[in-house]
């Protein structure tokens, strides 16, 4: 992986909020909880948007989401960058739910792989409705994973 030069991560902006929705619409991320707030952008050099990621908050739980990085620029560092941007203002745990093909990318950012049964029930009950849809849908197995800092 090489870092992308002229990469810039930002906070979010209420102009952001439309871009955000479309993005995680198009790209068939989980829709739930997208304020612009809790998002870091990632620029290129001309300034076009490169990736997005939030800690979305809810029921007292913080997790890591929305992570996209647009497809010409993935392997570049980009997502690794709004990951560490994200957590970089958070206190753990934060938790996160994914496929189990994306467990090491997770992993290299000190996220540990965790039982369904030991996640906070809001993130346990929507991790289980949404491994049953990857898995009619990509045959995908869905697992949990936990930030301690």
């Amino acid at each position: 992986m090489t870092e992308t030069p002229g990469l810039r991560i930002r906070a979010g902006t209420a102009a952001d909020s439309r871009m955000i929705q479309q993005t995680i619409k198009a790209a068939g991320l989980d829709r739930t909880g997208l304020d612009w707030h809790h998002f870091k952008i990632a620029e290129d050099e001309t300034g076009a948007m490169a990736g997005i990621c939030q800690v979305r908050r809810y029921g007292g739980l913080r997790e890591l989401g929305s992570l996209y990085v647009r497809p010409e620029l993935r392997g570049q560092s980009i997502g690794g960058a709004l990951i560490r941007a994200c957590l970089a203002g958070e206190q753990p745990p934060v938790h996160l739910e994914c496929i189990e093909d994306r467990q090491s990318l997770y992993e290299a950012h000190g996220f540990q792989r965790i039982p369904l049964r030991q996640a906070p029930l809001g993130l346990r009950l929507k991790a289980t409705i949404g491994a049953a849809g990857a898995w009619l849908l990509y045959r995908k197995q869905v697992i949990v994973m936990v930030w301690t800092g």
